[in-house]
């Protein structure tokens, strides 16, 4: 076989592949600034008690794009009862507390909120997921992150009591993780910690807003043998088998000066709110 080189070809074309490589490389010096202002926003998004700035209307509407996405893939149906009690709220002082049964709560709230900027406590899991893919992706729409390690959680309380005193809205689950079986966990005392902290430095009442969710169908207690990873990652691809839809009931709001004064008890006293309104019981 001959080869035949069309050299004029060849010359004609080398300066061509010349400027293309040179446009290559100026993109990928430019992507260095980028690169390093992202890394350095992982990281502070991933620091417990480390409040990114609120969330921008953009934010808001990706934060509209993304729990209306997860819904639909994995829940279905969403019927909300109570939407009156989280109005009755608004102008105050607030924290939302739900109970925590499924991944895909963090769709669900939003939705509850019906718009209203709030920031969400998020486990600190999530936004080093992917490398900190999680935090690229719910730092702007309002998450911070907590340590769920005992001991380890201060920072992100003392950054919570900041926002709802200076009168943001703060969405926390007392349970920490998620239980996918649909058996509740045990309450962490954080919350009502956050309300009476809150209300002493704002010199304003703090209110709980109870909040309960039940999903159609929930996996067996079997699911809790495996690491909360994998948990969420079988879920998903269990989606036909539990998209069955939600109900969401929100209670009427809980003054923190009628919790109990020793803080087991008050936790206790939130936790008998949220379960009341289970629709099934």
């Amino acid at each position: 076989m001959t080869w035949n080189l069309d050299l004029n070809l060849v010359e004609s074309s080398w300066p061509v592949a010349l400027a293309a490589g040179l446009l290559v490389l100026i993109a990928l010096l430019c992507s260095i600034p980028a690169l390093r202002r992202a890394r350095a926003y992982i990281k502070n998004a991933s620091t417990c008690g480390y409040l990114p700035p609120p969330p921008t209307k953009r934010g808001l509407f990706a934060l509209k794009c993304l729990s209306r996405f997860i819904v639909f893939l994995q829940v279905g149906r969403v019927r909300i009862k109570g939407l009156e009690n989280l109005a009755s709220a608004d102008g105050k002082h607030i924290i939302v507390t739900p109970n925590h049964p499924h991944f895909a709560d963090v769709g669900v709230l939003p939705m509850v909120m019906e718009g209203r900027p709030a920031r969400y406590m998020a486990a600190r899991g999530v936004m080093t997921f992917g490398g900190g893919l999680g935090a690229l992706i719910f730092a702007p729409m309002g998450a911070f992150a907590v340590d769920l390690q005992k001991g380890h959680g201060s920072p992100a309380r003392e950054a919570a009591i900041d926002l709802v005193a200076g009168g943001q809205r703060l969405v926390m689950f007392p349970e920490g993780w998620a239980y996918l079986d649909g058996v509740l966990g045990p309450f962490k005392k954080g919350a009502v910690r956050i309300a009476r902290a809150a209300r002493e430095k704002s010199g304003q009442e703090t209110y709980l807003v109870p909040v309960f969710l039940r999903y159609g169908k929930y996996p067996g207690s079997w699911i809790r043998k495996v690491p909360p990873p994998a948990e969420y990652f079988l879920l998903m691809l269990l989606f036909p088998f539990y998209r069955r839809g939600v109900e969401v009931v929100i209670g009427n709001p809980v003054p923190s000066e009628q919790l109990p004064d020793n803080d087991t008890e008050a936790t206790e006293f939130l936790k008998q709110r949220i379960v009341s309104l289970d629709p099934r019981s």
